[in-house]
């Protein structure tokens, strides 16, 4: 099955890549649900590259809180999300397209990937 997986970080993944998608999920009280959900983890998948083992990360999946520091200190990231998130789904997909846009007025880079699931996965 053939699908279009926006995030809103670089993730310049290769055509032909097997990547691992991982969805976290929604453990707000109900109550809480309502608005902005964009510093939350589960609005944002997580992708690893398992051809290059590179993982590609919101910083809201290493981190608690907002986006800290400055562009001049490098922050210290873990390796992996943190462990207190919980996953809902993950699957695996062949990459079919990749395209990185700059997006200025937010000063970063935002990537748009073609998908082809993988049967099992």
């Amino acid at each position: 099955m053939a699908e279009t997986l926006a995030v809103n970080f670089p993730a310049p993944i290769p055509v032909g890549h097997i990547v691992e998608v991982t969805r976290f999920a929604d453990t707000r009280p109900e109550r809480k649900r309502r608005g902005d959900a964009r510093f939350e983890a589960f609005s944002f998948p997580m992708l690893l590259d398992l051809d290059t083992g590179i993982r590609y990360m919101n910083h809201v999946h290493a981190s608690v809180g907002g986006n800290g520091g400055n562009m001049f200190t490098a922050n210290r990231y873990p390796f992996a999300p943190r462990p207190e998130l919980v996953v809902e789904e993950v699957w695996r997909a062949r990459v079919t397209a990749c395209t990185l846009v700059m997006v200025e007025g937010l000063d970063g880079q935002h990537t748009m990937l073609a998908l082809e699931r993988l049967s099992g996965a």
